[in-house]
């Protein structure tokens, strides 16, 4: 029998830690600034954001967000790679030159893959997908959180060892054609490189995928992206 005093131990459901960035209350200044030529998509995206009670402040065109942002000003940009005037490029090497120090995430349709992955050449954080879901882009905003201010990497991160892993599964042939993936080339391309079909090369990828664990082709380039960094620090 128990008394009333008496504490009952181990039967109360462990809390699931949060991260910095998932808490209001813990979140630092955070600012995304959302550049999209589309009113259609980014205010939808812009109303999702803010929900999560995120400080947003969008634009139509890379030239009204450069007059407009400020240095030292915390927080991410989030582009559609392609954009009237200014390109998203552009507006990234103009960052990049003046050393703004500002994460960028970069959206992509699948046709525009290859410039979105020549962008994190360069220096971009990422890219997603587009369409995208509010939720695949608060993860990338959870991400470039954590770059911005170096926390929360037990929650968003990927570990370069699972990744080492993963690749180290990998046939010949498939680490072949990840490499030519993750330098923006189509299936055709790496077809024709590798003196292979076009079929065999979307197989070798789907294989890859499962191997690696890939949620979707922007997951995929982060794991070798991450792998590279690692490999030269």
């Amino acid at each position: 029998m128990v008394s009333k005093n008496s504490k009952v131990v181990g039967t109360a459901a462990k809390k699931t830690p949060q991260s910095e960035f998932a808490s209001p209350k813990k979140r630092r200044p955070f600012t995304i600034f959302l550049v999209m030529d589309d009113m259609g998509v980014r205010n939808p995206l812009a109303d999702a954001l803010r929900q999560e009670k995120l400080e947003v402040r969008d634009y139509m065109t890379a030239m009204e967000f450069y007059r407009d942002y400020r240095e030292k000003t915390p927080g991410v940009l989030v582009t559609d790679i392609r954009l009237r005037g200014m390109s998203a490029q552009e507006l990234q090497a103009k960052l990049m030159s003046e050393d703004f120090d500002l994460p960028i995430i970069h959206m992509a349709g699948h046709a525009d893959a290859p410039s979105a992955i020549e962008a994190m050449k360069e220096g971009a954080l990422e890219f997603v997908m587009k369409p995208t879901s509010p939720e695949k882009l608060m993860a990338a905003i959870n991400r470039a959180y954590a770059s911005f201010y170096d926390v929360d990497w037990d929650f968003v991160g990927d570990d370069v060892d699972d990744i080492e892993s993963s690749i180290a599964r990998l046939t010949d042939r498939e680490t072949e054609v990840l490499d030519r993936i993750a330098e923006g080339e189509s299936s055709r391309e790496i077809g024709a490189e590798l003196g292979i079909s076009t079929k065999t090369v979307e197989a070798h990828r789907a294989r890859i995928n499962d191997k690696m664990r890939a949620d979707d082709l922007p997951h995929l380039i982060r794991m070798v992206f991450i792998l590279r960094e690692e490999k030269t620090n």
